[in-house]
């Protein structure tokens, strides 16, 4: 999967905004990707923009990350949105 694949399924799911590389809103539960050397990181954001839990994921390939915030992004969205509603 590449970055330009993740944005069309975001768009289509209508799901948040991921943190990639930096560039995006950070939150409690954005789902953020970093790349550092070799290695791609993929976690949920606390309410300070730290790792939420044990949701810090390390992979070898851009593609595998991405999956994995595709995968975050789906449990998380759904979730806010009802916090969301029901704070309203």
């Amino acid at each position: 999967m590449s970055v330009e694949e993740l944005m069309v399924i975001v768009r289509e799911e209508s799901l948040d905004a991921p943190v990639l590389y930096g560039v995006g809103d950070v939150h409690m539960n954005a789902v953020l990707l970093t790349r550092t050397d070799a290695q791609w990181q993929a976690w949920v954001s606390d309410e300070r923009g730290g790792v939420m839990g044990r949701t810090l994921q390390t992979f070898d390939t851009e593609s595998a990350a991405l999956g994995y915030v595709l995968f975050k992004l789906r449990q998380v969205t759904p979730l806010r949105r009802k916090l969301a509603a029901w704070r309203s």
